[in-house]
């Protein structure tokens, strides 16, 4: 039988993700790799290369693509190296030299930035130093044309200057004789040329007898022999010993070179293996980057969860036909017990009507679940989780043969008998039609009995039927759990999106009316139906009508809600101004009431002084100084009143974290919904508008101590803190999506009171870039925008300063 995982792997079409891959390769070793790639033995290993990819794509989103040009095939050279005595040829050293050079600036690109990609540093770290190896190289060698260099060494260099002495004094001693037997016209040219490595002359050949030499060549004519004269013989005679002599000395270079090589082999081996790890890495990591790939949470137990999971190869398919928003993310999950469910869900099974998506829903899954366990990012969001399947089982598709006589049905059962024979707890198993190429009751009795036998071994399985019985199967038993693809009944489209707890309609009448059969004949068909198929098919329909309302009225609320945070936040921003004005009024009127005091006491103690003068009584004096104290004392207190900061809020005590609950991110200073309830490490998945973040509990407080701070209080945040910045990807969207998903992000900025927003736009053309600055250059919300500092983006990113 054949290994589970290349069986899947051929099914799920793995080869054709991993033939992108190999594409980003700069090396036919690393190509060659990737097109291999294994599933990994362990937990810790996989992570590890995962956290490679992660590195590496942080490097290509900030415009920082390590210097990996085309990497040499070294295998021949280095095998040749392992024979001692053998000399490698200039092209193979000059190859060596090439690799030796990006490796060593590859190490320098890594060592910069140690502290941002520490395992990729590691790796260039475990790179030996050759850079005396790589110089030797290029002191001895061309690398125009790959010939030995004169300065290669001493002895070259002289026996070359011998060469050219020795050529010219046999092309004068030939010029001469040329001189002589031309004044006798018995040459055809008065040239000198090369034969066979000697210097010649182009005599007639009727003169061939009467010129003492040696013939080396005729011309095809036989008009022209080429013709040594014995006065020459001599001297090409030296000039041959010459180039006898230079082949040597190149050969004994050459034998040196690479016996300087052959010396660290084992370095060079090492430093071989390293760049082409890098250079996988940086081919896993382009095309993560291209499909916004993530590494999922991995998982030690068998259990998934798929958030806005994507098929690798419709994406690409889109990408072609300029439409990459055409695939609809896929939510799944499967070995996880549902919100107020105890019991954990094993089996899924998919219904809904034809070409609505199910199979590709499968197919997802699956594809994903091999990416994961070749230690690959996969096209979903960064908060999936997933395991490391042991095994997947797939049946999908029809494995009919002629030539086996094997029928559709047959063949799956086939296939179902394999997988039912080594399925074990914790692997996958993907099941398509289950139960179809039969008679109905009797396939569905199989697949019921299957299911269950799967599900009992907890298997984690996925099944596509159109049988309602089996959808009552799921629907009544422990552990299992219906789901459906979503349906347009408005214009009797697949929307392709898939709903979870919920059986689908077939949808067979509707789409048949659709194509165009006479509607007659679609009343026979229901009524051949029978009343309890269709009166299933309208409860469906109902349902998914309803759920369709319950879905809107949900956008709905969340809108309102969003409405109701902000002008609750507008009202206490306004209570604060009012309440600041009252204080400036209460200010302004004790002032003036001091000052109206001054002058009354100033008046009190001229009629004090008069009434001395006037001899009054002591009490009457007594008794307006002490009216007047009572005064003075009123306005003081005020006054120490209206000093007295304001009293602080009661902190209330943060209440236990639950999914769906409003609390104030204080580092942020902004409202967040919590999306997960603490994990292990006391951290909460929360989202702040677009914004996903796992945060430390202590950094959140209920949400009633929200108040939104005055905007000339809201601190500028500078590049030390741009980290900090909330921020939208816009790559990979047509502009008409950029711009709306730029609106909404603004809106909610402004709600949360930031006063600045990254807007991720990427470098490509410019034209997404062009789009977003001319949309932000006319919105009211807008002060000023500029691109992103070096190193935080620059031309990929836009910084915009909120009003």
């Amino acid at each position: 039988m054949p290994d589970p995982f290349s069986s899947a792997a051929q099914t799920l079409e793995l080869p054709k993700v991993l033939q992108y891959l190999a594409s980003y390769s700069h090396s036919e070793l690393g190509a060659e790799r990737l097109l291999q790639l294994a599933p990994l033995a362990t937990l810790a290993e996989t992570q590890t290369r995962l956290d490679e990819i992660t590195e590496m794509r942080g490097l290509l989103n900030a415009g920082e693509t390590p210097p990996v040009s085309s990497l040499p095939d070294l295998r021949s050279p280095l095998q040749q190296l392992q024979l001692a005595g053998r000399a490698l040829e200039p092209r193979a050293l000059l190859d060596l030299a090439l690799f030796l050079g990006v490796a060593r600036r590859v190490c320098g690109f890594l060592a910069s930035r140690r502290e941002r990609c520490p395992l990729l540093q590691a790796i260039g770290q475990g790179m030996a130093n050759l850079q005396a190896q790589e110089h030797a190289i290029a002191a001895a060698i061309s690398s125009t044309d790959g010939s030995v260099k004169d300065s290669a060494s001493p002895v070259l260099h002289r026996i070359r200057k011998d060469i050219v002495r020795a050529t010219a004094e046999a092309r004068e001693a030939l010029q001469r004789i040329a001189k002589k037997l031309g004044e006798r016209d018995m040459l055809q040219e008065s040239m000198v040329t090369l034969r066979e490595g000697r210097l010649v002359l182009m005599l007639k050949d009727e003169y061939r007898t009467r010129v003492s030499g040696l013939i080396h060549d005729e011309s095809a004519s036989g008009k022209t022999v080429f013709l040594e004269p014995m006065e020459s013989v001599a001297l090409n005679n030296r000039i041959r010993q010459l180039h006898a002599a230079e082949r040597e000395e190149i050969e004994r270079i050459l034998l040196e070179l690479s016996d300087r090589f052959r010396q660290v082999l084992p370095a060079l081996h090492g430093n071989h293996e390293h760049m082409i790890a890098l250079d996988m890495i940086h081919a896993k990591a382009a095309a993560a980057q291209r499909w916004q790939a993530h590494a999922p949470a991995l998982q030690s137990s068998p259990r998934f969860k798929l958030l806005g999971a994507r098929h690798p190869l419709l994406l690409l398919r889109g990408e072609n036909q300029r439409e990459p928003g055409a695939v609809v993310p896929l939510d799944l999950e499967l070995g996880l017990a549902p919100a107020q469910q105890n019991q954990t869900i094993h089996t899924l099974i998919i219904s809904g009507p034809n070409a609505g998506g199910k199979t590709v829903a499968l197919k997802t899954a699956g594809l994903l679940a091999l990416m994961i366990r070749c230690g690959l990012h996969i096209p979903a969001e960064p908060d999936s989780e997933m395991p490391l399947f042991k095994n997947v089982f797939v049946d999908i598709g029809d494995r009919q043969s002629i030539e086996d006589d094997l029928s559709t049905f047959t063949s799956h059962m086939a296939r179902l008998v394999e997988i039912l024979r080594r399925a074990q707890p914790g692997d996958l198993v993907l099941l398509d039609e289950i139960g179809a190429g039969t008679d109905p009751e009797a396939g569905a009795s199989l697949s019921m009995a299957i299911l269950q036998e799967l599900h009992e071994r907890e298997c984690l399985t996925v099944a596509t039927t159109h049988h309602g019985v089996l959808k009552n199967f799921a629907q009544t038993r422990p552990g299992m759990r219906n789901g459906s693809m979503d349906f347009d009944q408005s214009t009797l489209t697949p929307t392709y999106k898939f709903r979870a707890g919920l059986p689908g309609a077939s949808y067979a009448f509707e789409i048949a009316a659709r194509t165009g059969i006479d509607p007659q004949l679609i009343e026979t068909a229901r009524a051949f139906a029978g009343s309890d198929k269709s009166s299933v098919e309208a409860l469906l329909s109902e349902l998914q009508a309803q759920l369709s309302a319950q879905k809107q009225l949900t956008v709905n609320l969340h809108e309102e809600e969003s409405r109701m945070r902000g002008a609750r936040a507008q009202y206490e921003e306004r209570f604060a101004a009012f309440k600041a004005q009252e204080r400036k009024l209460k200010q302004e009127a004790v002032a003036a009431a001091g000052a109206l005091l001054q002058n009354a006491n100033a008046t009190v103690e001229n009629a004090v002084r008069e009434l001395r003068e006037q001899n009054a009584s002591r009490e009457a004096i007594r008794a307006a100084k002490e009216s007047v104290q009572a005064v003075r004392t009123r306005v003081d207190e005020e006054k120490e009143n209206l000093q007295a900061p304001p009293p602080a809020a009661e902190t209330e005590s943060l209440p236990h974290l639950q999914p769906g609950m409003q609390v104030l991110w204080q580092k942020q200073n902004s409202l967040a919904t919590v999306l997960e309830p603490p994990d292990a490490a006391n951290k909460v998945l929360i989202g702040a508008g677009i914004l996903r973040a796992r945060v430390p509990v202590e950094e959140l407080r209920a949400a009633s101590q929200v108040a939104r701070p005055p905007a000339a209080s809201i601190p500028k945040l500078t590049r030390t803190d741009a980290a900090a910045l909330p921020e939208i990807d816009l790559r990979g969207m047509r502009l008409d999506e950029a711009i709306n998903a730029v609106d909404k992000f603004l809106d909610e900025a402004l709600l949360a009171g930031w006063n600045e927003v990254r807007l991720i736009h990427g470098k490509g053309t410019g034209a997404l870039r062009k789009g977003i600055t001319d949309y932000l250059k006319n919105h009211p919300a807008i002060n000023r925008y500029a691109h992103a500092p070096i190193g935080e983006g620059d031309l990929g990113v836009t910084v915009a300063e909120l009003r």
